[in-house]
């Protein structure tokens, strides 16, 4: 098998930028020391050369000092409706191949209200929904309860609770 130098990507929840008032889950998607640690050794058992690192705007550059043969990124970044992807399109733009899904991907997956609609498009089947930007949109008068609200542009679970089911 052929041994590969795998930089490892992943922003670490210790390391985000905590602000007061945010949710307790706010950066449930990002990984753990032990996680990162469990990630590389798999990697060396196989053989291969590890380098790891936080992925952030200055990725570009600290790739640039090795030569990668693969990025194995579980990067989430921190900001923004394309969050998901930003590393991916780093990458992209560096030509450098990596695990995991593409930009295009991750970004419609981030959007669930996009991602039910490229899904219906495609004629696979997919709940009824509607999208509220307010809080005070009507329902829509085809949706029947039991409903389940949640965030559209995020993941993991992030702003689900116990009051996501709703019965009226």
């Amino acid at each position: 098998m052929k041994k590969f130098t795998v930089a490892l990507l992943y922003n670490l929840k210790q390391n985000a930028p905590h602000v007061e008032g945010e949710a307790w889950d706010h950066w449930n998607e990002l990984d753990s020391e032990k996680t990162v640690a469990n990630i590389e050794r798999v990697l060396r058992a196989g053989g291969h050369q590890v380098i790891g690192m936080e992925g952030d705007v200055h990725l570009a550059q600290k790739l640039s000092r090795y030569k990668i043969d693969i990025a194995f990124n579980t990067c989430e970044m921190h900001y923004g409706a394309s969050r998901e992807a930003q590393i991916q399109a780093i990458l992209d733009a560096l030509r450098m191949p990596y695990t995991g899904s593409n930009v295009m991907t991750l970004s419609i997956a981030l959007d669930k209200p996009m991602s039910k609609r490229v899904m219906a498009f495609h004629g696979l089947p997919t709940p009824k929904f509607q999208s509220c930007v307010t809080g005070e949109e009507r329902l829509d008068p085809k949706l029947r309860f039991p409903l389940f609200v949640k965030p559209s542009r995020e993941g993991s679970g992030i702003g689900i609770t116990a009051k996501s089911a709703c019965r009226n």
